[in-house]
Parts: structure tokens; C-alpha cells; sequence
């Protein structure tokens, strides 16, 4: 980067302090500032006529919160593309989630901000009113620019909608049927759900490991550990999504009598999340060990800890205790059903003959062998499960997904089931009214780390959108976007937010 123009947020403050002794006016932009565009050269434009010098700080790429893909140019380059502006005299990149830093460096006179700024209580974040009262307390003034109004979003947008393709149809479709006034009363709607998970606990630890090579003795290989950290995963992680939506939420789930994991579940998970921890004599906490390489980040081994997979007659009495104490409380369960013995026929039965909406997920995995299938499920309302799953369900492995939506709907009653088929999205189908309509919403993930997550993801975010009251596309775009989220970290490391969503959703409307 150049040595004139680019400096670091603490240099920047320095090179700002000493203009302001020689008594030079500072006039402050801070954005994203991806895909330069004339609108921001107008902005720019009108700073420069306050008669000062033009300071721009730019958001780091890991706090741009405008969705998959975004920022489209990172950080560095975005810099290097105002620096070569001579209306710009410095830039720096920020990296926090908002202005504030950035302002105390520079101690603007201006605050140079767009129209949005005018109205303050629009910003669901709250950092606009953040950024606001730093300016005014270091003695600046907000100012606002007058020039027509552009985004890089909806440039993106404009540019996806000249593609021929199911991108640019799902986008055309989506924009012809909802607004961002929409999307902000739904999630009012969700902020009033009663919300309950029901599933196994599973506690997913990451063990990263360096490769030694070939055992010279035996054909194995062998590694060092070099670090180790754990998540809470399986119901605790759907929880933890359904209350980043802002829903009143609760879960039931078991954990081992004896074992340090019930403490540490009681103090990681959020305060808002209510607990029913069923403790276990005979199981327990069901914990998921994944070793990692540390140089390619791939996953070459896996342990699973876990009991017999079949409830005592105890631990079976103790859930369907509680559910038929707190079902008649709830408007959605979630099951989180990851075929590990928590739910056996008396659990699913009461489930199953309870008044909330009831969206079940049953997971295949290695410890269950594919014999944890929906099918058990005498009665259900919404379905997730991704195409493999479906097809071991109907015995159909060659036919493509979208043929398989109605006969599977068919098969489990259910008013709305999603398929996930990983890069190429979701499938979904909607019972209505006696007909059944099928379609797909595209993938939006951009960068993948670890799949691990991104369908408990995805299960709890169509689940609570369609319980607030979405279209089933909506619905479904929540769900890739929450599974997009989750697939670019390890594991379960990123929960799923409103205020994430409501932005992604919003770049996508523009």
C-alpha cells in the first residue's frame, strides 16, 4: 500500500491531531465503500466543499454485515482505490463493527455521512446514534449529504438480475414480493414466539493437529496436538440460533449426571435461553471429537462419545415429564432429532399429539447408521432434511430431488419440507390448500470451511420464519443465508443473529 495515503487507525490519529493544530479542517467518511460507484464520488465530492481535508475509513472485511459474498473487494484493495481519488487526502482501515473508533482518531469537524443518517432509529444496531454522540461530544458536527442516493448492493443486485439463471429469477421473485418494511414486522412477529427445542446435547470439541507423517512401524498416521476448543452443538446450537432471531426460547435436552458438562452448558449458553437439563444416570453428555489438521484445516478423524443409544425407562419418564409440563406453553417445537436415543416412542407420541407447530430435523450420521429416519414421526408440520436423507426415506437414490417433494410430503404429512442439496440450495414444498407447489431457493455461500452445523442452521431459521408468518421463498432464503453463515467458521462457532439477518436480507432487497 502506498506510504502517502494509507495509514494505520493509531497513525491516522497522530497525522489528524497535526493537522488540526495547524487549524486544517477534517472532514469524515467511513463505510464499506465496496464497488466504488458514482454515488460515492458525489458524497465524497461534498465533503471536500466543506473546505477541509477529506479522511476516509474503511470497515474490515469481517465486519462487513451485508451477507454472503459481501464485501465483494477486500479491504486492502478497496483502501488502495481511494487512495488513488485526489479528493481523498488520507484513508486507514477500520476494524471494529462500527464508527465510534474510528472517529475518536480522527476527531472529526464533519461527520460526512448519506441520507440514512437522518433518521437514526432506522438503525437496528444501534451505532448510528453511537457514532452521532461521538461526534457531537469531540466537538463535530453530522453532516449530511444531499446527492442521489446509490448502493453497492443494489448494484450487486442489478448485476445478478442481468444474469440469465435461477440466481436472477429467485431475486426477481423475491423483490416483486417483499420490502424491508415487510421483513422488519416479521421479525416483531418472531420477537413474540415461544419457542422450544427438544434434542440431544452434543458437545462438538475441535482438536487441531500437525501432521507428522507415516508411524515408521505400523501403517498409520500420526499427529501432534497442538490446540483444542469445544462448542456446544446439536440442540444447544439450534437454541442459540432460534434466540439470535429474537424468539422467547427454551430447550430440553439431557446431559450426564457427574460429568462437567451440565456447568459449563448452564454458563455458555445465553442468558435469554431457558434450560431444562435432564440429567442422566445412565448416559452421557454426548460429546463429538473432530481432529483437525492445522495446515489444511480438513478434518481426518472423528470420535464419538456416546451411550447406548436407548433411553432407560427413567430417563424416558423424566422427558415426557417435562414435555407434557411445557408444550402447551410453546406456539414451535423444533426437534433436533440426532438419533442418539433421547427420543424414544413415548416422547415422540406426546410430541406428535400436541397443539404447537411441530418442525422435526432427524439427522443420519455415523452413530446412527441411517436408522434415525422421520418416519417415526407420526405426526409432523414442517421438515428438514438434506437429499440423502430423503432419498434413504423413500428408497429412491437416482431420482433428482425436486421429483421426490411431493411423494415425500405425501409420505410425512408435513404442510412444508425443505431439502437441502448443498451448493445447489434448497428444495422446498408447501402443502396448500389441498395442492402442493415445489420450488428452489439458491445457494448463497461463498466460502466454505466446515459443513458441520449449517443444517441445524438453516433447520432453525425456516422453522421460526415460517412460524412468524413468511412465504415459503422467504422462508427459504432465511435458511441458506443462516446456512452460508455457519458453513464459513468451524462448527458451531457463529450463531445466527437478527440483526445479521435483517441486514443480509436487506442487501438482497435492494
Amino acid at each position: 500500500m502506498g506510504p502517502d495515503k494509507i495509514f494505520s487507525l493509531t497513525s491516522l490519529g497522530e497525522w489528524c491531531g497535526d493537522k488540526k493544530r495547524q487549524g486544517i479542517k477534517l472532514a469524515h467518511c467511513h463505510g464499506v465503500f465496496d464497488l466504488l460507484h458514482p454515488g460515492h464520488l458525489r458524497h465524497l465530492e461534498e465533503a471536500k466543499s466543506l473546505g477541509g481535508l477529506v479522511v476516509v475509513t474503511v470497515t474490515s472485511d469481517r465486519h462487513v454485515n451485508k451477507g454472503p459474498g459481501r464485501p465483494l473487494i477486500p479491504a486492502e484493495e478497496r483502501a488502495r482505490m481511494l487512495e488513488a481519488l485526489s479528493l481523498v487526502d488520507a484513508v486507514a482501515i477500520s476494524d471494529h463493527n462500527n464508527g465510534v473508533p474510528a472517529i475518536q482518531a480522527v476527531r472529526p469537524d464533519f461527520y460526512v455521512k448519506g441520507p440514512d443518517y437522518g433518521d437514526p432509529d432506522r438503525d437496528m444496531t444501534g451505532n448510528m446514534r453511537r457514532e452521532i454522540n461521538t461526534v457531537k461530544a469531540l466537538g463535530g458536527e453530522l453532516w449530511i449529504t444531499q446527492g442521489q442516493t446509490m448502493s453497492s448492493s443494489s448494484i450487486r443486485n442489478e448485476l445478478l438480475l442481468e444474469q440469465d439463471g435461477e440466481v436472477a429469477d429467485f431475486l426477481r421473485d423475491l423483490r416483486s414480493a417483499v420490502d424491508e418494511e415487510q421483513v422488519a414486522a416479521l421479525f416483531e412477529k418472531i420477537a413474540e414466539l415461544n419457542v422450544l427445542i427438544v434434542g440431544e446435547a452434543i458437545i462438538d470439541t475441535y482438536i487441531t493437529c500437525e501432521a507428522l507423517g507415516k508411524s515408521s512401524k505400523d501403517p498409520v498416521l500420526a499427529f501432534r496436538p497442538l490446540a483444542s476448543e469445544y462448542q456446544l452443538g446439536g440442540s444447544l446450537a439450534v437454541a442459540r440460533h432460534v434466540a439470535g432471531l429474537g424468539a422467547k426460547t427454551s430447550v430440553i435436552c439431557r446431559v450426564g449426571r457427574g460429568d462437567s458438562w451440565k456447568e459449563t452448558v448452564e454458563k455458555e449458553m445465553p442468558d435469554r435461553v431457558s434450560l431444562c437439563l435432564l440429567e442422566s444416570d445412565d448416559e452421557p453428555t454426548i460429546q463429538k471429537t473432530r481432529y483437525v489438521d492445522a495446515m489444511t484445516g480438513n478434518k481426518v478423524f472423528e470420535t464419538y462419545d456416546i451411550g447406548d443409544s436407548v433411553a432407560s425407562s427413567k430417563d424416558s419418564q423424566k422427558l415426557a415429564d417435562a414435555l407434557e409440563e411445557k408444550l402447551p406453553s410453546y406456539d414451535l417445537v423444533l426437534v433436533a432429532d440426532y438419533g442418539h436415543g433421547l427420543l424414544d416412542a413415548n416422547s415422540i407420541e406426546a410430541l406428535s399429539k400436541s397443539k404447537p407447530i411441530i418442525a422435526v430435523n432427524t439427522q443420519s450420521n455415523a452413530g446412527n447408521r441411517g436408522f434415525n429416519t422421520v418416519s417415526k414421526y407420526p405426526r409432523v408440520d414442517i421438515v428438514c432434511l438434506n437429499g440423502s436423507e430423503v432419498a434413504l426415506e423413500l428408497r429412491q437414490q437416482h431420482r433428482e430431488v425436486v421429483e421426490l417433494v411431493p411423494e415425500f410430503m405425501e409420505a410425512t404429512g408435513a404442510n412444508f419440507v425443505a431439502i437441502t442439496s448443498g451448493s445447489r440450495g434448497v428444495t422446498y414444498g408447501k402443502r396448500e390448500n389441498e395442492e402442493t407447489s415445489v420450488a428452489t431457493a439458491p445457494a448463497f455461500a461463498t466460502k466454505v470451511i466446515d459443513r458441520v452445523g449449517a443444517g441445524d442452521a438453516l433447520f432453525a431459521a425456516i422453522a421460526v420464519f415460517l412460524a412468524a408468518g413468511a412465504s415459503s421463498q422467504l422462508a427459504a432464503l432465511a435458511g441458506n443465508l443462516a446456512g452460508a453463515a455457519s458453513i464459513a467458521a468451524m462448527g458451531n462457532q457463529v450463531a445466527i443473529d437478527s440483526v445479521s439477518m435483517r441486514r443480509h436480507l436487506g442487501a438482497l432487497l435492494k
